[in-house]
């Protein structure tokens, strides 16, 4: 039987290092499964892209360059242009990952034998080797306003214990976007990503919209990689604002006007409340109060190279 093959998408953004060493492990790892590895570098320093290039002499890897930043979801979709038309399974892998197994092989083996899965992803550790939460809920008015716990009590299997040691696999919201195995056909069949999400809750929305189509996710614990988390995105301000100009984007998708309105209620007294820690967080209040604009989003304070 020939060999499935498997896409796998990293972005690379002033992190070169990074890169590299989730390549080295890819080809350390992966042993059951045809590849190739697409590396796109999201607008880069110059000097940042030339230590990327000595990667692009590998023969299962291209190079890309973006002259604009087009963040997550708008990087991994200019990726999946390069990437084999006939793929099975397309792996978007965060740069600042190594794999500790056979994830490629492993995961492709458990989307064969499944076939309402969409999407799974392997367990995440840390550098230190310590077991990572892998996978959350998609949000909610009841889960926010009531609480995980309570209604986790109330619908366990929609709401799995993130911090349960699992062995096998067991189906989940969402799984972390550190790492995203998709079924080719099924991506293609929701459209992708949605590119207006530019750092964040680009997995809850892929989530939501293949639960939509009937198909789920999982976690495949056996699976394993380490996630040297948040490494490559220096967070600050605008980057906090970015968070919920896509989670409000996610809102107004999914969700209908008076939920919106309770949820902005929601995530504007959360912030506020949190204002004698960092005065951070009065600003981020204010500007979920104003509507989360998206018209605020990085992605329109950049310089093209």
């Amino acid at each position: 039987m020939k060999p499935r093959k498997v896409s796998i998408i990293l972005i690379n953004y002033n992190s070169h290092q990074f890169s590299h060493d989730c390549v080295t492990s890819i080809r350390e790892k992966t042993r059951g499964v045809d590849y190739e590895i697409i590396i796109v570098d999201n607008n880069s320093s110059p000097a940042d892209y030339e230590a990327l290039k000595p990667l692009a002499e590998i023969s299962s890897v291209q190079v890309i360059r973006s002259r604009i930043n087009l963040g997550f979801s708008g990087g991994n979709m200019l990726g999946i242009q390069l990437a084999d038309a006939n793929t099975d399974y397309y792996y978007f892998l965060n740069n600042d990952c190594v794999l500790r197994t056979d994830v490629c092989t492993q995961l492709a083996t458990f989307m064969d034998a499944t076939s309402d899965a969409g999407l799974c992803g392997a367990q995440m550790f840390a550098a230190d080797g310590s077991r990572q939460i892998t996978f959350g809920y998609l949000p909610t008015l009841g889960s926010k306003l009531l609480g995980h716990g309570f209604v986790r009590m109330i619908n366990p299997g929609l709401y799995p214990n993130v911090r349960k040691i699992y062995t096998e696999p067991v189906q989940v919201p969402f799984v972390m976007g550190s790492t995203l195995f998709v079924r080719a056909s099924t991506f293609h069949a929701v459209g992708g990503f949605d590119v207006a999400h530019f750092l964040y809750v680009e997995e809850e929305d892929l989530a939501k919209r293949l639960i939509m189509k009937g198909f789920t996710a999982y976690l495949v614990p056996q699976a394993e990689y380490i996630h040297f988390t948040g490494q490559s995105t220096i967070r600050n301000y605008d980057i906090e604002k970015e968070y919920y100009i896509s989670l409000f984007h996610y809102f107004r998708k999914y969700h209908s006007l008076p939920e919106r309105v309770l949820f902005r209620g929601y995530y504007f007294i959360k912030n506020l409340r949190k204002f004698a820690r960092n005065p951070i967080y009065a600003k981020l209040a204010w500007f979920i109060g104003r509507g989360s604009p998206m018209r605020e989003s990085l992605r329109y304070r950049q310089v093209i190279r």
